[in-house]
């Protein structure tokens, strides 16, 4: 009963919709700047229509609406992909709320551990840890509940993502050698995501050998995707490759190799992919203080900044603090100090929802 409290609270969840009295919370007035969406999405009308055990077509259109919300992910800020996902959650915890055939409500217990772990890293990206916690949690039990072993990799996966740029290494590392085990009947666009990133973690804790044996790896898996359907929770691509394994060699000290790399990821990655390409342009500022250039190493930094723009997450401030540690020798120079002055810029933007 504690942790039906705690999800409920973490995810707010009217407490009547669990059995519980209604929380603290719930008196809570709605915030002035909501506003629910007035047309309902064709997964809820469907579902409307068949109260009993949701449809074929109801589940297919979830599924293929969440598909679309981590497919546009990367291109879309938290603060708008947030009350999508809410709006499903509620929707498919109604479903599963009602009596369902085996099949849908197995259906339906997958939908919610892919929305759970799209919530997860949103909250994360937002920088509110308790909630990407909460959500992470909700989404492994649905995911052991739903009996896929290949989602549950795709969420380990991402909640590693969530600890590797959090610092959290050795985690991440952990979390990643669990998703492997479980990748077994995955797809190789997936399989190859997976392992790219359990190289860069392993890289980052020093074991050169097992990163590059991971890198080989999702190469291989990927070469396998090459003709396989991009979209959806599978969207790796070789771009993406390109910037993990940019930030492997970058861990292995040779940052010729890496720079290079990165410059790749950066110039093929979508266009619209302002977060990612981001990140990836602080890493390359790393590189260059690596390769001995401080000033060079501030204008890339500051060049990352300007490209994220309005989309500031919180991975992009931790890997701008990150930068600005490392460049603590020379703080008292104008660029370092400029620099600084961004960074702390940088934080004051992530927005809560």
């Amino acid at each position: 009963m504690d942790v039906i409290e705690r999800i409920a609270d973490g995810l707010h969840i009217p407490g009547r919709m669990l059995g519980l009295a209604d929380r603290s919370w719930e008196a809570v007035a709605t915030p002035a700047g909501y506003r629910p969406a007035a047309v309902p999405e064709t997964w809820e009308v469907l579902d409307m229509l068949s109260r009993s055990t949701a449809s074929d077509a109801a589940l297919a259109h979830l599924e293929a609406a969440v598909a679309d919300v981590a497919y546009r992910y990367p291109s879309t800020v938290p603060t708008e992909s947030v009350p999508v996902l809410q709006r499903q959650l509620t929707g498919v915890h109604e479903m599963l709320a009602r009596p369902q055939s085996l099949t849908a409500r197995r259906r339906g217990v997958q939908i919610l551990a892919a929305v759970a772990g799209l919530l997860g890293l949103a909250h994360h990206d937002l920088g509110d840890r308790s909630r990407s916690e909460a959500h992470f949690h909700l989404g492994a039990i649905a995911a052991g509940e739903g009996e896929a072993d290949d989602l549950r990799a795709w969420l380990l996966t991402m909640q590693s993502i969530v600890e590797y740029t959090a610092g959290r290494r050795d985690t991440a590392t952990s979390l990643l050698r669990q998703a492997v085990a479980h990748a077994d009947d995955a797809a190789p666009r997936r399989r190859a995501w997976i392992t790219a990133n359990l190289a860069r973690a392993l890289a980052a804790g020093g074991d050169r050998s097992a990163a590059l044996a991971a890198l080989d790896q999702a190469a291989h898996h990927l070469d396998l995707a090459e003709d396989g359907p991009i979209g959806g929770l599978d969207f790796f691509t070789a771009p993406r490759l390109d910037g993990l394994a940019g930030e492997t060699y970058a861990h292995l000290g040779e940052h010729d190799a890496a720079g290079r790399l990165l410059e790749t990821a950066i110039g093929r990655r979508a266009a619209a992919d302002l977060k990612g390409r981001a990140v990836l342009t602080l890493d390359l500022a790393e590189v260059r203080l690596a390769q001995g250039d401080f000033d060079a190493a501030c204008a890339t930094a500051h060049s990352a900044l300007d490209l994220a723009g309005a989309t500031i997450i919180q991975p992009i401030v931790l890997r701008a603090r990150a930068l600005q540690a490392s460049l603590a020798p020379w703080s008292a120079e104008r660029p370092v100090r400029e620099l600084a002055t961004r960074v702390r810029e940088s934080g004051a933007q992530l927005v809560r929802v």
